[in-house]
């Protein structure tokens, strides 16, 4: 029999939970609890224009991508930058303030003008029982809301933006999503704005172990799904472009499904590509990565599939399978990470550098052929939980325990 849940000491690799979902409409006044309803603004295209995905797709790459496994690999370091109290996300002002989230529920200035600055403090609305608390933060495209995704005193999901001047919060927040979360753990959270300033929220399959609530394959509800809504002008709505807006009980949200718990995911804008590190059950870990175009109707197997091998049966006709995957033992729970494209560590450029929580070791995805590896970078953190960027691009990698870290040339 597999086990059916992560050890306690893996407090934060989160999976996800969500209720019910509902086919009532909703709008922009009366923000969506589990289904945001049917209003839907014009069509939109999740690619960014003539920037083109990337070249194993056969079209024009704006951007290197995967380097390949005969690059020498430059001796790094990991730089000590700053501590914190349990730092879990990060994000970036236009002005090149970088934010750093911590999980009891403080937004803070971690490189700017004013750090240690508190930005927003929702202590007092969340908890870090279990896999609660602060999950992840996103600065909106237009630069004056603050979006927070967070676990509640209740421990159910909540997504929230605040009015930002500089870095003061200017007023009261503005509910986004809301979903009641059956279980403590897997609740995921990140949040991201892709290129066409929709909001993407990852969801976990609901806790427990071994999807209990069949979540995973099921698209009448978010849980274990990305989800996708369009939040600009004060509005709450799907746009007209998700795939499952003809689906008869379909939660119209949904735009892709078959995630256990999608803890990181990384948007690498220079080829129009998103990454979502998906924690795995008892056996594998996978990496997951795919156009903008393909991530529409996308479905990534679980609970049909544990990484690239069957869980509860086959692949789905469906299926889009992993890009790297790695059996458990030392690591055993992908925190994910980001394509590199700073400038100080050019034989990097276009890797995705990922970690996992358990082994602490930094490594980089690169291509043999057409073999996907992913090499060891030669340094490890400590529980690392998240990972963000800089003002000049460069890689910061986020413990748990409290220490901020930068990517550097040793």
């Amino acid at each position: 029999m597999r086990p059916t849940c992560r050890s306690a000491a893996l407090v934060l690799v989160l999976l996800w939970p969500l209720a019910g979902c509902s086919d009532q409409g909703a709008s922009p006044e009366e923000p969506p609890s589990g289904s945001t309803g049917s209003l839907t603004p014009p069509s939109r295209s999740l690619t960014p224009g003539p920037q083109g995905p990337s070249d194993e797709d056969g079209l024009e790459p704006r951007a290197p991508g995967l380097p390949t496994s005969l690059t020498l690999l430059p001796p790094v370091t990991l730089e000590h930058i700053a501590t914190f109290d349990a730092p879990i996300d990060t994000a970036q002002l236009a002005d090149g303030t970088v934010l750093i989230a911590e999980r009891a529920g403080i937004v803070r200035v971690l490189l700017g003008t004013s750090p240690g600055q508190v930005v927003v403090d929702v202590s007092d609305r969340t908890t870090t029982d279990g896999e609660r608390g602060l999950l992840s933060i996103a600065v909106a495209p237009w630069g004056d809301e603050l979006f927070l995704s967070l676990t509640d005193a209740a421990g159910n999901t909540l997504v929230e933006a605040h009015p930002l001047e500089g870095t003061t919060v200017s007023g009261p927040p503005r509910t986004i999503y809301t979903l009641e979360q059956p279980y403590a753990n897997h609740n995921g959270g990140p949040i991201l704005f892709l290129p066409d300033t929709t909001l993407l929220i990852g969801l976990g399959d609901g806790g427990g172990g071994g999807d209990p609530l069949g979540s995973g394959q099921d698209r009448s509800t978010p849980l274990g799904a990305l989800i996708r809504l369009d939040v600009r002008d004060g509005r709450v709505v799907i746009p007209s472009d998700n795939p499952y807006l003809e689906l008869p009980g379909a939660a119209r949200e949904i735009v892709a499904i078959g995630l256990r718990n999608p803890w990181r995911i990384a948007l690498d804008g220079a080829r129009g590509e998103l990454w979502i590190a998906d924690v795995g059950q008892s056996e594998r870990e996978e990496i997951n990565r795919v156009t903008l175009e393909e991530l529409r109707g996308a479905n990534f197997g679980w609970a049909l599939r544990e990484g690239d091998v069957a869980y509860l049966g086959d692949a789905p006709d469906d299926h889009v399978p992993p890009l790297f995957d790695y059996p458990h033992g030392p690591g055993c729970s992908v925190t994910g990470g980001l394509v590199y494209r700073g400038s100080a560590l050019a034989e990097l450029v276009g890797g995705y550098v990922f970690a996992d929580l358990c082994d602490g070791r930094l490594r980089i995805l690169m291509k043999d052929g057409t073999t996907v590896e992913a090499r060891d970078l030669g340094v490890s953190g400590t529980r690392i939980v998240g990972f963000g960027t800089d003002a000049d691009g460069e890689l910061l990698v986020l413990e748990l325990g409290g220490r901020v870290l930068r990517l550097a040339p040793a």
